[in-house]
């Protein structure tokens, strides 16, 4: 299977291209080491990333797209979807990220439907399969045909959970799909990059340890990778 997965421009920050979204890259990995092939479409610092994106769809002999979006990448995600749909309307697409996940875990703790409910909704109303939580795994159900729309991975006791034992044992980003030179990141002039060494915070930090994240804690992990 073709799989393309679409990094959204963030051109609220003053310089797009310094950390890579080390998540879909995770997620890539773990569909490449499974036998499927990725196509990345990195849009970072593209003003007419609506274009590339219809253009790439119509070339592609991919069937199945996966974006991830943090909230302030959302409006584009959703223009990206619509540019997709144009070009290819068979296609099934895909929405992960901090947004799909932070916007269904506050959904989960509403006692009435609200602001989180109607986020919820809206993203449904767009996205044939949406992730929330880790992708590493989820991504495999998000694929099938007959699946639920929405997959929920976030919670320790979800199987779809990514703990420190599978963290581990994970692939390593698949950096090899995007342009790393491009990448601005650099320590003491020293070109550098990036890197997940632990799932969660490492402090006692209580406020997270209520809404709208009753099951977050700290998950060390270690540095060999």
């Amino acid at each position: 299977m073709i799989i393309c997965l679409v990094i959204p421009p963030s051109p609220f920050l003053l310089d797009e291209r310094v950390f890579m979204p080390l998540g879909i890259l995770k997620v890539a990995a773990a569909l490449e080491e499974a036998g499927h092939k990725v196509e990345m479409l990195d849009l970072s610092g593209y003003s007419n990333y609506e274009d590339i994106v219809g253009h790439a769809a119509r070339r592609t002999g991919a069937l199945h797209f996966g974006i991830t979006a943090t909230t302030p990448q959302f409006p584009a995600a959703v223009r990206i979807a619509d540019a997709i749909r144009e070009a290819r309307p068979e296609a099934m697409i895909i929405l992960g990220g901090p947004h799909a996940t932070l916007t269904a875990a506050a959904r989960k703790r509403e006692k009435k439907p609200g602001r989180a409910t109607r986020a919820h909704k809206q993203i449904l109303d767009v996205f044939d399969r949406v992730v929330a939580g880790d992708g590493e795994a989820a991504v495999f159900e998000a694929l099938t045909e007959s699946g639920p729309q929405v997959i929920d991975a976030d919670g320790r006791h979800s199987a779809l959970f990514l703990d420190d034992a599978k963290l581990d044992a994970s692939p390593w980003p698949a950096r090899h799909l995007i342009d790393v030179p491009s990448y601005r990141y650099k320590i003491e002039e020293v070109p550098a990059l990036s890197l997940i060494a632990q799932l969660g915070c490492p402090f006692p930090v209580f406020v997270l340890r209520g809404p709208p994240f009753p099951d977050a804690s700290a998950y060390p992990h270690a540095l060999r990778q």
